[in-house]
């Protein structure tokens, strides 16, 4: 008699063990608690830097009969450049002249005005920009006749500028560039640019 109560003691033993593994299995969890049931988040893609520039021109368009007209610009940025180093922003020219720019009497009235929009690159601890025109003011019967937009908004090689980059890990740019331009009438185009970059979030 005494040997089946040990028995029958022995088998609620074991029938218990096994139920409490099974309650402790269904609760664990099945992978390590450094991988987690949760799918890994997605990371989001890097803002831009953004950067203020200023740029003081000094431009003219000698003419070939004799006479040279004249005028200074002052042209504000703001751009932003990608993580993969590639340029786009927008800017607006002022005339800062405030006489006339040829020293004789022209017909047309004088471009007060541009707004600029800025493509370009930075890569190897240069930046290069381009800048051409959207609109400008007046915006009817006007012209530049002071060689700015012939030189600075003229596309191509003719007005690349190219800045290099310094200051605390390249967060600073400053250049000066001169920039000529051979007219189809024999007439000379010419401008003077002194650049400052600046990054506001790097």
């Amino acid at each position: 008699m005494r040997l089946a109560v040990r028995i029958a003691l022995w088998v609620l033993l074991l029938g218990g063990s096994a139920a409490a593994g099974a309650f402790v299995a269904a609760r664990s969890n099945p992978l390590s608690p450094q991988v987690g049931n949760d799918a890994p988040t997605s990371t989001q893609p890097a803002k831009p830097d953004r950067w203020l520039g200023t740029i003081r021109t000094t431009s003219f368009h000698q003419l070939y009969v004799g006479g040279t007209c004249e005028s200074d610009w002052n042209t504000t940025l703001r751009l932003r450049v990608s993580e993969q180093g590639d340029v786009s922003g927008t800017g607006s020219a002022r005339l800062t002249s405030e006489s006339d720019p040829c020293p004789f009497d022209v017909a047309q009235l004088q471009i007060r005005r541009f707004k600029l929009s800025a493509t370009g690159s930075m890569d190897g601890g240069n930046l290069r920009l381009w800048l051409s025109e959207v609109s400008h003011v007046p915006s009817a019967g006007a012209e530049d006749l002071g060689g700015f937009r012939e030189t600075m908004l003229a596309g191509g090689k003719v007005s690349l500028l190219l800045v290099p980059l310094d200051g605390v890990e390249g967060t600073v740019g400053t250049a000066r560039a001169s920039i000529s331009v051979q007219g189809p009438d024999r007439d000379t185009y010419g401008s003077t640019n002194v650049i400052r970059l600046r990054c506001t979030t790097c």
